[in-house]
């Protein structure tokens, strides 16, 4: 092999041949410049341990320079002459770094939460919350008392989100004891810092009219996504998340993959709903149907509600979220006198009256039955707006008179 004084000006200058080049460093024994025929370019190094050829590989070149090939070079053979193979030693570090809190969370993240349909969230909170303080831990070295600290620390700031924290800590931990990796998991007798009431704000006639009109101050794909949510009681993200491509006649059409049951489902849109539907801007070669960009689909971040919030400002609304209209919806519809099961097929809902045997063998889904008291609720909501005589729709309770 040639051998020459690399330097780091004639490095970038070597010329690559019809073959794989290997050329030794003169200044350094042992340590090679690899030149490939496409010019990529790394080092290595030749030695030999227990009396056979080996060669060990240092990194590409220029991400490793010349004056850090021959410290790595340099340090391995200094291993392999005082008797330490550097593969074991490399092989180890490679197994400790594949046990680490990150490492094993990332694989989590792949295997077990690849179809949560919020599992861009679930790395969110983990790469924020937990793996800054304890993701380079080995995760058998992992304390109880490390995870009380993780979990305290979000609580001090934002109580509720410190649940949702431990929630996604318990199931990481409990999957590593699954998989062998752990014995216990530490995080498995941590209380909740914080007890929620679940919320039961409904929204009253009066409100759902502000929002509406806020929603229309505020325009664009927002005030039209939040519209839509009060026209249907859909989800956030099977609102946000649509494509022109699931639009059906009168109908959003989600694939399994975009419904929360894993089932496919229909979400009936009324005159008022096709509406909007009809006005949103349709851009060349764009999917999404709630869009500013025309090259991906609106990101709701928070922004969008405050400017929501100061348009209602005057209207001195009791804190509120999106989310409300979606149980003044299914609220709204058992007013109407919508029958349950009838109620769940509008929200999209396998539990309750679908759960267990009925929802195995009892296969009808009141869709036509939704479609109706979606048509309903939309005229609910027009006669809300606009409260001529014969306009209202009056609300009752089921059952009522």
């Amino acid at each position: 092999m040639p051998r020459r004084t690399l330097t780091a000006e004639t490095i970038g200058r070597i010329k690559p041949g019809e073959s794989r080049r290997e050329i030794a460093d003169a200044v350094l024994p042992g340590l090679y410049l690899v030149v490939q025929p496409s010019g990529a370019r790394s080092f290595a190094v030749r030695t030999r341990i227990a009396d056979k050829p080996v060669k060990l590989t240092l990194g590409p070149w220029p991400a490793i320079d010349l004056a850090k090939a021959r410290e790595l070079a340099r340090a391995k053979l200094q291993a392999v002459a005082s008797g330490v193979d550097p593969r074991a030693a490399e092989r180890e570090a490679k197994e400790a770094e594949s046990r680490t809190v990150a490492a094993v969370c990332k694989d989590w993240l792949r295997r077990d939460q690849a179809d949560n349909r919020d599992v861009d969230e679930v790395r969110r909170i983990m790469d924020r919350e937990v793996l800054p303080y304890v993701g380079k831990l080995q995760i058998e070295d992992v304390r109880k008392r490390d995870l009380i600290a993780v979990i305290d620390r979000v609580a001090d700031r934002a109580p509720v989100r410190a649940n949702r924290v431990l929630a996604h800590t318990k199931r990481l931990f409990r999957w590593a004891a699954g998989r062998d990796l752990i014995e216990n998991s530490p995080a498995a007798t941590i209380e909740k810092p914080t007890a929620e009431k679940a919320r039961d704000r409904v929204l009253s006639g009066g409100e759902l009219v502000e929002i509406w009109h806020a929603a229309g101050r505020v325009g664009g794909p927002f005030g039209a996504g939040v519209k839509l949510l009060m026209l249907t009681g859909a989800r956030y993200a099977e609102i946000f998340e649509a494509k022109w491509s699931e639009i059906s006649g009168n109908a959003l059409r989600l694939p399994a993959d975009r419904s929360k049951s894993k089932e496919g489902r229909t979400i009936w849109l009324s005159k008022q709903a096709m509406e909007i539907v009809d006005a949103l801007p349709r851009f060349v070669d764009c999917e999404w149907l709630l869009t500013i960009s025309g090259k991906s689909r609106l990101v709701a971040s928070g922004d969008y509600k405050a400017r929501l919030d100061k348009e209602l400002v005057e209207a001195a609304l009791p804190a509120w979220r999106l989310h409300d209209l979606r149980r003044s919806v299914s609220t709204g519809l058992q007013q109407l006198g919508v029958r349950l099961e009838v109620n769940e097929a509008v929200l999209g809902h396998i539990s309750g009256s679908r759960a267990g045997v009925v929802g195995i063998y009892q296969r009808h889904r009141f869709e036509a039955e939704a479609a109706e008291a979606l048509r309903r609720w939309g005229e609910h909501i027009a006669g809300l707006l606009d409260p001529k005589p014969g306009n209202v729709v009056e609300l009752r309770r089921a059952g009522g008179p």
